[in-house]
């Protein structure tokens, strides 16, 4: 019935999509799953408090993840010809919801988080308690003025954790380094997970290197290829179907700055640090900060 975020999530038990609807207009946002048919099967309207920008979302076995963070629609800002009118605005907090997949905005638990906004969640998942464990990149501030700027050093992967039951999240850090465009095998969306991989640089910009966390073990590695080589959004492919989780291939476009053009590097995800398995010259530049999905073929 309305525009959705940028990233639904697709359950890999039923194939279904899961997302959030928003919309400026909107004094709510929205729930939507569609069906394998394509079809809509679900929406409900989560009323708020504001007009918050959301960009993706999270899913766990029993619940549907939603934020609502400060950086918020303001009209003002058309006025004076930004082309995107949403600004960071501290008063208005921040706050995850957890809404039960299989109820209605009635059912929806929410718990605040310190001030912050999160472009990408790497995943979420239920641990044996029953507590929702949401792995995201937080930006401690985000559009504070009429800039559509990211200020890389206070990027971070941190770890929140909800309790159903109620209470505020409890947040702890994951790595400190700045990083963005977290990814991970996605049979897992929703479940327990290992390894997460993001872009980085230590240099403080958004683009650079690769990282690979092994959050079991608590340890990173960083891929650098030097100053003149820019990795973007890492994307996990699994070896086959039923391969184990970090058993197949990182593809990433790499901005070559000698060429002025893009290259698709593909990684062994178990030699990270190693040679390419392939690398493959594109004629054109791709630009920063595009991302998307592989698409296995049919054979």
């Amino acid at each position: 019935p309305g525009p959705f975020s940028a990233h639904p999530k697709r359950d890999p038990e039923t194939g279904e999509l899961h997302v959030t609807g928003y919309f400026f207009g909107w004094d709510f946002l929205q729930y939507v799953v569609v069906g394998n048919d394509g079809q809509v099967r679900k929406t409900v309207d989560i009323p708020v408090a504001g007009r918050p920008m959301i960009h993706d979302c999270a899913i766990t076995e029993n619940f549907f993840i939603v934020f609502d963070l400060p950086v918020l629609f303001t009209p003002e800002m058309i006025e004076g010809g930004a082309g995107v009118p949403y600004q960071w605005n501290e008063d208005y907090g921040a706050r995850v919801g957890l809404l039960p997949r299989d109820g209605g905005a009635e059912d929806i638990t929410w718990h605040e988080v310190d001030t912050c906004f999160v472009f990408h969640p790497m995943n979420a998942y239920e641990d044996p308690s029953g507590h929702v464990v949401l792995d995201v990149v937080r930006h401690s501030k985000l559009f504070d003025s009429e800039q559509l700027d990211v200020d890389t050093p206070t990027l971070t992967l941190d770890r929140w954790i909800v309790d159903p039951k109620g209470g505020s999240v409890k947040e702890s850090r994951l790595d400190d380094r700045p990083q963005e465009f977290p990814r991970h095998d996605e049979r897992l969306i929703g479940k327990p997970y290992r390894y997460g991989y993001c872009g980085s640089s230590v240099d403080g910009g958004l683009f650079g290197g690769l990282l690979k966390h092994d959050l079991e073990q608590g340890t990173t590695q960083y891929r650098d290829e030097g100053p003149r080589r820019f990795f973007q959004e890492p994307v996990f492919v699994p070896r086959s179907e039923d391969a184990d989780e970090d058993d197949g291939w990182i593809l990433s476009y790499v901005h070559d700055d000698d060429r002025d053009a893009a290259d698709v590097v593909i990684l062994h995800s178990q030699d990270f640090l190693g040679e390419p398995v392939a690398t493959i010259e594109l004629p054109t530049r791709v630009p920063f900060g595009f991302h998307g999905n592989w698409v296995p073929d049919n054979s």
